[in-house]
């Protein structure tokens, strides 16, 4: 999932002071230093911080040195040497951001919780920020630039941020996949632990899979949430993935009588919605976007971006059926604050780490005729883009292809809990399953009524906790069985 920041649920805060070049006195690398925390922790998080100093490109002995952030929230002194390496999605988001207290992490009561940020993340020294893109991401959020002209302004700022990364010395090649499960691998080595439990959502699946595969005997289990294998290609099939989530609430209104008499064929309703508002945009009460006080402009597929957004909330996902059926009537209270939510400068992505990633493991492997057909007319989406980024993009970055390695099956025997979401419109849950082909122990649910990143509620937490206790034992799916989903019929358009 790859487009929204909806990756920040367990990740840490934890702000350290960083240096360009590496400490007097280290005399190796990889190396690991404790450091003061400047985010206030409470004596009982048993909070620690620290850097991890690693060549910028591994494959180069004289690659500069690059200083990756680290929080440990310490389990309890009597707590066996265990540890879970948490890592946030993306890619481009920061993993230690947003969380100031390990009050709620049920992970902590028996080990260790580790996170590490990624290379070229916002709080890694340096970073992989592209300030360049915050304008054009605005105009193309807002629907003021599309089409062909906006493909092309984004990768006019692609190559103007890239230009200034690799003027003030960035090896874009350095920032892969691989090489982040090779800085996991020196901080596991570093702190001592025989093995991980590794828990990955989103794209840090990938990467927990990546990390299997290249360092076998450092894992002890592995939790992997809203999968992201290897060898799909995503740009392929970013709007079929939304067509099959809404397929999943359209069909189940359909079956669902009291949906039926108070939203009408919601599926008929949606397409002509985004058809209508394609010749006219909709007058919604959306607050100007930027500070130059141009408003947005709600086409076709500005509504289908909201609706996208509503399908990642668990809470609006039962309400979609009337939020379209209102809007198909002129009335936009609903609809409104899903479509002021797809709206910003993209900030919250560290780009240059996101475009490094995307344009060497994923683009290389893809047909761009395939890619092109995703903002077809015929989807009756308005030309709205649900990929990554546009191949224009990565023409304008220019990163190395990846070895043909990077795009196949990873296999590993190591016990792995898979957690899927119903509605999830971009990592679906037949992507989790087709891991059980390739990973020899490994357990699949999916969550009824849940979306991206499913499992980050208290029956999925409570599994997950359970299952890195006792990796060897069949997970008990009790509490995920009882779930009753989505309730399509208990929520009717407003008057």
């Amino acid at each position: 999932m790859l487009r929204l920041p909806l990756f920040l649920s367990l990740t840490v805060s934890c702000s350290v002071l960083m240096a360009q070049q590496v400490p007097p006195g280290v005399s190796g690398l990889p190396h690991y230093e404790r450091v003061p925390c400047t985010q206030s922790f409470s004596a009982e998080d048993r909070a620690e911080c620290g850097l991890l100093t690693v060549r910028e490109n591994r494959s180069h002995p004289q690659s500069r040195f690059i200083r990756l952030p680290v929080v440990i929230f310490h389990g309890p002194a009597n707590s066996p040497r265990d540890a879970v390496l948490f890592m946030t999605g993306g890619p481009g988001l920061s993993s230690v951001a947003n969380l100031h207290s390990a009050r709620d992490n049920i992970f902590v009561l028996d080990r260790d919780y580790v996170v590490l940020e990624q290379r070229g993340a916002r709080r890694a020294q340096p970073s992989l920020e592209c300030p360049e893109l915050a304008g054009p991401k605005t105009e193309i959020h807002a629907g003021r630039l599309r089409g062909v002209e906006a493909r092309q302004v984004l990768a006019q700022a692609a190559r103007a941020c890239r230009t200034r990364l690799v003027s003030e010395g960035a090896d874009l090649s350095g920032y892969t996949t691989a090489a982040t499960a090779a800085d996991i691998e020196d901080l596991r080595k570093a702190f001592g632990y025989e093995r991980w439990d590794l828990y990955g959502i989103s794209y840090s699946t990938r990467l927990m899979l990546t990390y299997a595969r290249d360092y076998p005997s450092g894992v002890r289990s592995m939790l992997l949430d809203s999968v992201l294998p290897l060898e799909v290609n995503f740009e392929e099939m970013s709007a079929s993935n939304l067509i099959r989530s809404l397929d999943q609430v359209f069909d189940q209104c359909a079956v669902t009588p009291a949906c039926v008499r108070d939203n009408g064929d919601v599926r008929r309703k949606f397409f002509e919605l985004v058809k209508r508002a394609e010749k006219n945009p909709l007058p919604l009460a959306i607050a100007p976007a930027d500070a130059g006080g141009k408003p947005a402009r709600i086409q076709g597929a500005e509504v289908v971006n909201a609706i996208y957004s509503g399908l990642h909330s668990v809470r609006t996902i039962p309400e979609l059926p009337a939020i379209i059926a209102e809007a198909y009537d002129g009335k936009y209270d609903r609809l409104t604050p899903l479509a002021k939510s797809t709206l910003g400068d993209g900030s919250a992505f560290s780009w240059g780490l996101r475009y490094s990633i995307w344009c060497s493991e994923e683009f290389p492997f893809e047909n761009r005729k395939l890619i092109e057909q995703q903002v077809s007319p015929e989807f009756g989406f308005g030309g709205a883009d649900l990929g990554t980024l546009p191949p224009e993009v990565c023409d304008a970055w220019n990163v190395p292809p990846s070895k043909a390695l990077e795009n196949q099956p990873v296999t590993s025997d190591a016990p792995t809990l898979i957690f899927a979401g119903e509605f999830d419109p971009d990592t679906p849950p037949l992507w989790g399953q087709q891991l059980l082909g390739s990973l020899t122990h490994a357990y699949f649910l999916e969550f009824r009524g849940r979306s991206h990143t499913g499992g980050f509620f208290r029956c999925g937490q409570e599994m997950a906790a359970e299952f890195f206790r006792h990796p060897e034992k069949t997970p008990s799916m009790d509490c995920a069985l009882g779930l009753r989903g989505a309730d399509f019929g208990s929520t009717v358009p407003k008057n």
